[in-house]
């Protein structure tokens, strides 16, 4: 009974590790972020800019869209679905993903939009650079 007992124990615990391994054919995380990272670009071109013109079909302009960041990428819808697919089958490997996309944006947004007027600091600094002279002598 010890033995049977020890072998169930063993297999259960065997089967809840999962292999971080990625299998053949699935595209490799860092990749299929910057497929994703593209795919979310192109979708906010499409929403922001192509919808302005009522003469264009929104499906149509993504599918381009999509088919030329496939090409980039080299690699196929397919390819992309099949990997999808994995990820989501693959909660914990998915959040790296989900995770460093999120970090990519942030990081974008950081950036100063250049056609918003940014505050001139060149006055600040001459009036710190003032006071340093003065601490100075």
């Amino acid at each position: 009974m010890r033995i049977l007992l020890f072998f169930i124990l063993t297999i259960s615990i065997y089967g809840c590790i999962r292999d971080k391994k990625i299998p053949k054919g699935i595209i490799s995380q860092n990749e299929m972020r910057k497929i994703m990272w593209d795919l979310m670009r192109a979708d906010a071109y499409v929403s922001d800019f192509i919808m302005k013109d009522s003469t264009r079909n929104q499906k149509a302009e993504s599918v381009i869209l999509y088919e030329q960041i496939f090409k980039m990428h080299s690699t196929t819808e397919e390819a992309f679905i099949k990997s999808r697919d994995f990820y989501l089958s693959r909660p914990d490997l998915l959040k790296v993903i989900t995770d460093s996309l999120r970090s990519d944006e942030r990081r974008v947004q950081t950036y100063p939009d250049p056609n918003k007027p940014q505050a001139d600091t060149s006055f600040k600094k001459i009036k710190l650079n003032k006071k340093l002279v003065k601490t100075k002598h």
